[in-house]
């Protein structure tokens, strides 16, 4: 018990000094690991564009499906309030798609978006999507019946509450699924 209250200590003194050093963004490959502790605490700042996911696929070099978001609306039950696997791992796909957003803003001019782990995250679970991927009983995505994806694109769309139409944030190129 004492080893493990003297981790955690030393985890959160190395975070401050990091945080410290480091503009209080959190980047690079070991402090991005330390941000999956941490919810996007970014609605405290004020209200703005919220970040969606958005991915289609094709089957035929001529035919792709029409965009889709993915993003959790899955039913709530009572118990959900003592257990909710599958309503938090919804929940924190959306945050990884929250934090590509604000590493995108947040990147350096010369940068290459596809090195952020979180461009790497959000391109698996843009994948998992089009390949039929679920939360509990809920799909991620509609797939048509019949349709078997070849390969697939996503976009990250900034929605503005109350205003008409998307800003695209990110547009991936188009990625071939593995068979």
């Amino acid at each position: 018990m004492e080893l493990t209250a003297l981790l955690i200590l030393a985890y959160f003194a190395w975070l401050a000094v990091a945080l410290r050093k480091r503009k209080r963004t959190v980047q690079g490959p070991w402090l991005f690991l330390l941000r999956a502790f941490f919810p996007n605490w970014q609605f405290f700042h004020g209200l703005g564009p919220a970040p969606r996911l958005w991915v289609r696929s094709q089957d035929r070099p001529d035919r792709w499906s029409s965009w889709h978001p993915v993003y959790p609306h899955l039913p709530r039950r009572t118990w959900h309030l003592l257990h909710n696997p599958s309503v938090n791992l919804a929940l924190s796909h959306q945050n990884l798609v929250e934090h590509l957003a604000t590493d995108v803003h947040d990147l350096a001019e010369n940068a290459d978006i596809r090195d952020c782990v979180s461009y790497q995250l959000v391109t698996r679970l843009a994948r998992d999507a089009v390949q039929g991927g679920c939360w509990d009983d809920t799909p991620m995505v509609h797939r048509p019946d019949g349709f078997a994806p070849q390969a697939f694109q996503f976009e990250i769309r900034l929605l503005r509450l109350g205003q008409a139409g998307d800003e695209q944030l990110l547009l991936s190129p188009v990625m071939p699924l593995r068979p």
